[in-house]
């Protein structure tokens, strides 16, 4: 019964990291994706100010993810 307790805890840790880091990767995608359309002046459907604010919001979220992350990765 153990065994079976460890392996499902190692499951869900793996799980969890491959979440995290895959969040991750798209945020950081995001993000550069923001700067483009703000260096372009707009993306043409939203303006420069909606998006510095998503960028500024998809920032703080990367920085969520990647504290996650490290809690994920320093538990035993």
């Amino acid at each position: 019964m153990l065994l079976i307790l460890i392996n499902m805890n190692k499951d869900i840790k793996e799980r969890a990291h491959n979440k995290a880091f895959s969040k991750m990767l798209t945020l950081e995608r995001d993000i550069s994706k923001l700067k483009l359309d703000i260096r372009a002046g707009g993306d043409g459907r939203i303006g420069v100010d909606m998006l510095q604010t998503c960028l500024s919001s998809t920032e703080k979220e990367l920085q969520t993810w990647q504290y996650i992350a490290k809690l994920i990765e320093t538990n035993e």
